[in-house]
């Protein structure tokens, strides 16, 4: 049977941390990372709830221990957008603090051959209409969590990302930026959408140009940033539709010799951990990933407690992050 000390050998963390990290004690004290080593490694031991209550010496919970199933509707994504990965993180977290287990996470791809299926999952991630007929027929309980958002007729907890790209888009155009370049998805995305409508709200350039349709990766963005950028791309802002991006967008325009904020000023959605640790630090819109998280746990429960029975939908705000990559433009 495993232990809380071997949670932590594992994780190469200190009992302390871990037990911080699972109790939900002061959890800002470990880092995303941190809190996810300690989650990969509970996973691996199989570190149950009922052994963290012992050790905590907290009280049981009153129900068995359930396992919700975790849908990544997009699996690429997952395990480039640290984003999606930090919210998984909360919401096993919190359901494990409750009694219940968050099995892995599993694709659309992988739904046909599981040995079993269980009452209710988590659908992480913007999902297509034949999926979520599939979901239906399989699952008692569904809930969706993204930003995009969509008419599922299933409960769902959104931080619309449309709103915060209008929020950018504003801030941007606040600068004096009329020239502004999409980085990101444009099939299906509200993002791109959002970014449209402002450009012509706002009565900002509008030019095919000024769209680098990329994945929400690193290395696309920068592949993508620098082709544009070979045939002459003119801009003085950038919008990274996902703060992955940035990572990116700094190599590709530091290899065409432009500086951030001074050449090209930067904005990115998500406010990942890491964008924080890098030079210049990207202004952002922050999306409160622990509180979606938390809101779905809670929302999920009650619905397999049977407390509601209408589909609900909650929306959670974004809010600017502002930093170092954005400037008043003087061109």
């Amino acid at each position: 049977m495993s232990t809380m000390k071997d949670v932590a050998k594992l994780a190469g963390v200190s009992i302390s941390t871990v037990s911080r990290v699972l109790s939900g004690d002061n959890p800002s004290t470990a880092s995303e990372k941190t809190k996810a080593r300690i989650w990969d490694a509970v996973r691996t031991l199989g570190y149950s709830i009922n052994e963290t209550a012992s050790n905590l010496r907290k009280p049981k919970p009153n129900v068995d221990e359930k396992v919700i199933d975790c849908i990544l509707a997009r699996e690429l994504l997952f395990f480039t957008d640290p984003f999606l990965s930090s919210l998984r993180h909360v919401i096993e977290e919190s359901l494990f603090k409750k009694g219940y287990r968050l099995r892995g996470q599993i694709g659309v791809s992988e739904l046909e051959h599981l040995d079993t299926i269980g009452d209710a999952a988590i659908i992480l991630g913007r999902v297509d209409s034949s999926v979520l007929k599939v979901l239906k027929k399989g699952y008692k309980h569904l809930i969706y969590t993204g930003l995009q958002d969509m008419d599922l007729n299933i409960d769902s907890v959104i931080c619309r990302g449309y709103d915060a790209v209008c929020a950018a888009m504003d801030y941007l155009a606040s600068l004096g930026h009329k020239r502004i370049c999409y980085l990101g998805e444009t099939s299906r995305e509200e993002r791109y959408v959002a970014y449209l409508d402002k450009v012509r709200d706002l009565k900002l350039v509008s030019d095919k140009s000024l769209v680098v349709d990329v994945l929400f990766t690193p290395g696309d963005s920068y592949n993508g940033l620098k082709k544009a950028l070979s045939k002459g791309l003119d801009c003085s802002a950038i919008i990274c539709a996902n703060d992955s991006s940035y990572f990116g967008v700094l190599k590709a325009l530091k290899e065409f010799h432009k500086s951030i904020p001074e050449d090209v000023s930067v904005i990115g959605i998500n406010d990942m951990e890491e964008i924080r640790y890098l030079d210049p630090m990207l202004t952002s819109m922050s999306i409160p990933a622990e509180d979606m998280g938390n809101l779905v746990v809670q929302l999920l429960i009650s619905r397999i407690h049977q407390t509601h029975s209408t589909p609900v939908k909650l929306y959670i705000p974004s809010k600017l992050t502002i930093r170092d990559s954005c400037v008043v433009n003087r061109g």
